[in-house]
């Protein structure tokens, strides 16, 4: 019981602190609303759950027997955050202002994906299948606690996009939260290098 209260509390953690996925979902709710939202919670919880299904099959076992793996991983997936708030920093700069929504995936497919190079993710998921047994019943588990805490915490993200949308639309305040999103994105990537 207290593995699993130390996984939920480290699931939680990861979800409501900001990071990408809380930037694609509030960008996809400053867009169109809530609703609008939906398919980028529903890539994020289902590229974690297929993260999930990577690390217990075995992808956690290799990282052990290969260690040199994880820092190129971290390493490339930083980059690639970085790359993202460059490109809305730049954006933001520009003459038109606002987001650059091509940098960051919009479908619930491209949000999934995306969680292959989201450094926080893996951290996140071979953290959290550590921290309980290898058995089924385990990784059943997690996937459950993900669908439930990553939900609520990532629909909390969206209601707060809707919340500010209407200060969104003054161009200058939209290019210096933009801006600030840049800066953070990038800062968070920053943190997750060695």
């Amino acid at each position: 019981m207290t593995s699993f209260l130390a996984v939920l509390t480290i699931v939680a953690v990861a979800a409501i602190t900001p990071g990408p996925n809380n930037f694609i979902v509030m960008s996809a709710s400053l867009r169109g609303g809530v609703a609008a939202a939906l398919p980028a919670i529903a890539g994020v919880i289902a590229g974690s759950i297929a993260l999930l299904v990577l690390v217990w099959a075995g992808a956690g076992t290799l990282f052990e027997m290969v260690p040199e793996i994880q820092p190129v991983l971290r390493v490339a997936g930083a980059a690639y955050l970085i790359w993202l708030g460059f490109c809305l920093i730049r954006k933001a700069s520009g003459p038109d202002g606002g987001s650059d929504d091509q940098a960051l995936p919009a479908t619930a497919w491209g949000v999934a994906s995306f969680q292959l190079l989201n450094p926080k993710s893996w951290v996140l998921v071979v953290t959290a299948v550590s921290a309980v047994s290898g058995t089924l019943i385990g990784a059943v588990s997690l996937a459950v606690t993900f669908v439930a805490v990553m939900g609520l915490c990532l629909t909390i993200w969206s209601v707060a996009g809707k919340l500010i949308s209407r200060w969104l639309l003054d161009r200058r305040s939209r290019r210096m939260f933009d801006t600030a999103m840049g800066v953070l994105l990038m800062g968070s990537a920053v943190l997750l290098l060695p």
